[in-house]
């Protein structure tokens, strides 16, 4: 039996404009975000100087033994027996980015009691695939063992992230090699943007996904019915990838018998989707209340993980 909705939000859905987003602030705000594609220290730098700790803030734990295995963590004022962790893996076309880049995401979860780990791993051209998966692999196995301690962990990451954390996701074998599995490292992912079948046309692409491998890099390739709530979100003007991905993956992921959501954003950009975390353009989409949503619906249905599966 399929459970797979798609939601379409509208303008009513979203949180209510921030004071700062007067006409000449949005367009100076417009402009910094446009760099984010670009640029690796300007639109985060935005976002994250209006970013307010609420709670503790932990710099640069080593979660492996190489120089990109490092994580932070962000964690409440409170944290509580039951504190929901959320990892997190960021976007760039898996060859740019950092963990710095989201202060303003931690600080945003945080703030919502949900304890939050940004991850760190290696970048193209110093790796290819699944490298930058088996880090990723690896610090949610780190963060379940060593952080979160038997509290529950959903994973999610933008773009490229999303890639990462959906193929974490689907195929066994990462968490495998590190001595866990999907079903007892999380309780739900959170895709936003994500290529989950992805077939590289630039150079540079096929470089870091060789057309020999290629059926093994998409995560819609390994859905069966072992999978944990997933919320996909997207924007409907993203150009970068289509949001037709996320559908694609909902549906399959409901053929096998998984709960899957679809929230569509009417208007979004690639970028706008990630950077409506931050205060400074929440209105643009409601990302950061959708998650926090779907975390605290896995609470309220005992965090059912993969025993998920809709019931014939």
């Amino acid at each position: 039996m399929k459970s797979f909705k798609i939601g379409l939000c509208d303008k009513r859905d979203r949180p209510r404009a921030n004071p700062l987003e007067g006409n000449k602030m949005k367009q100076w705000i417009v402009a910094l975000i446009a760099l984010w594609g670009v640029s690796a220290c300007s639109g985060p730098q935005v976002l994250n100087l209006v970013a307010q700790t609420p709670g503790p803030v932990e710099h640069n734990i080593s979660y492996g033994p190489l120089p990109r295995n490092t994580l932070d963590i962000y964690s409440p004022k409170v944290m509580t027996a039951d504190t929901p962790v959320l990892v997190f893996y960021h976007g760039g076309s898996w060859q740019y980015g950092s963990k710095d880049d989201y202060k303003f995401l931690g600080t945003a979860f945080a703030a919502r009691g949900i304890q939050t780990v940004i991850v760190n791993y290696r970048l193209h051209p110093d790796v290819i695939f699944p490298a930058f998966v088996e880090d990723g692999a690896k610090a949610l196995a780190y963060t379940q063992k060593s952080i979160a301690k038997g509290r529950p962990v959903f994973i999610s990451g933008h773009s490229a992230g999303a890639h990462i954390a959906a193929m974490i996701a689907l195929d066994p074998e990462f968490l495998a090699a590190e001595g866990t599995s999907i079903c007892e490292a999380t309780k739900g992912v959170i895709g936003i943007a994500g290529p989950y079948d992805f077939t590289p046309v630039e150079p540079v692409f096929k470089r870091i996904f060789p057309t020999e491998i290629l059926p093994s890099t998409k995560p819609i390739n390994y859905v069966g019915n072992k999978a944990p709530p997933m919320l996909l979100l997207h924007g409907t003007k993203d150009t970068t990838v289509d949001p037709k991905r996320s559908e694609q993956l909902a549906a399959a992921l409901a053929e096998h018998s998984n709960l899957a959501q679809v929230k569509l954003y009417p208007g979004v950009e690639h970028l706008y989707i990630i950077g409506a975390i931050s205060p400074v353009v929440r209105r643009s989409a409601p990302t950061l209340a959708d998650t926090v949503n779907f975390i605290q619906e896995q609470k309220a249905a005992g965090y059912p993980g993969c025993r998920n599966q809709v019931k014939s």
